[in-house]
């Protein structure tokens, strides 16, 4: 797959569902609107899993003007704390090693659910259910910007399970051919602390790094982090990280103009290429 092709930038490849859970976007929603804007490939990577592949698969069907790629965004337990990886080219149909990591998310998802409703009733609120609007309807919190506090709370009430460990989940992504991508990496990397940024791309075994997130990487280290992939020998990516239906008009029209999308078509060439030469499947 060569550099011939030419995608002028109209990708996105970190894309959340209702399936995440902490999403509420339409996987449709996202196709409809990359096919009116021109764009040409989709990662849909909804947290934890890939309950929604059966269902992305068949969009993908009805519009094969967009290459879609299965992918997921998996946060793992290292050394520094918790770290989103995104991991793009999963295979279809799930080897028994990968069935057994993603048992594991959704294992982690009921005992994290079950340690809110345990601290907020440690805060003195009568709560069994997870839901944002919940919180709102029931004063909580007065607006939605508020639940990130309402967690930490909670969170110092009742501890969080840990999440699934890095040398667990890599080597089982990896050996279906998938690529592992660290997602809105300038937390992570502190900015660009070089010794630290490779620590976790060691202890990650990092195949690239997302460069471009409107939301997570201000715009002057797009070029700091591309230039150290190309150091690397390391991918590049681009993401919205869009969760909702209401961004997605914002969020497209943000990659149809591309004032601040500094990656380019020859990123996904690259990540196309990788993926060509892996296990995994795409449509």
């Amino acid at each position: 797959m060569g550099s011939s092709r030419s995608y002028i930038d109209l990708y996105d490849l970190h894309l959340h569902t209702y399936w995440s859970y902490d999403a509420t976007a339409h996987p449709e929603n996202y196709f409809r609107r990359a096919r009116e804007l021109g764009l040409h490939c989709l990662a849909i990577a909804d947290h934890h899993v890939l309950d929604s592949l059966d269902e992305v698969l068949k969009l993908a069907k009805e519009y094969p003007d967009i290459r879609t790629i299965p992918a997921a965004e998996l946060t793992v337990t290292t050394s520094i704390g918790s770290v989103d990886l995104l991991c793009y080219g999963l295979p279809c149909n799930f080897p028994e090693e990968l069935q057994k990591i993603l048992d594991e998310y959704h294992a982690w998802q009921q005992e994290a659910g079950d340690a809110i409703s345990r601290g907020l009733q440690v805060l003195g609120h009568d709560f069994t259910d997870a839901h944002r609007q919940y919180f709102l309807e029931h004063g909580f919190i007065n607006k939605e910007e508020d639940y990130s506090a309402l967690m930490t709370q909670v969170r110092k009430a009742v501890p969080f399970p840990p999440y699934p460990d890095v040398k667990t989940v890599v080597p089982v992504v990896k050996g279906t051919g998938a690529l592992v991508v660290i997602a809105h990496p300038y937390g992570y990397f502190k900015g660009y602390d070089v010794p630290r940024m490779e620590a976790i791309r060691e202890e990650c075994h990092l195949d690239g790094i997302e460069c471009v997130n409107k939301s997570n990487i201000p715009p002057e280290y797009t070029r700091l982090y591309r230039e150290y992939c190309v150091q690397h020998g390391l991918l590049s990516t681009v993401g919205s990280d869009c969760h909702s239906d209401e961004d997605i008009p914002y969020i497209f029209a943000y990659h149809k103009g591309f004032p601040g999308h500094e990656g380019s078509d020859e990123w996904l060439d690259e990540i196309l290429e990788r993926l060509d030469k892996g296990a995994g499947c795409y449509e």
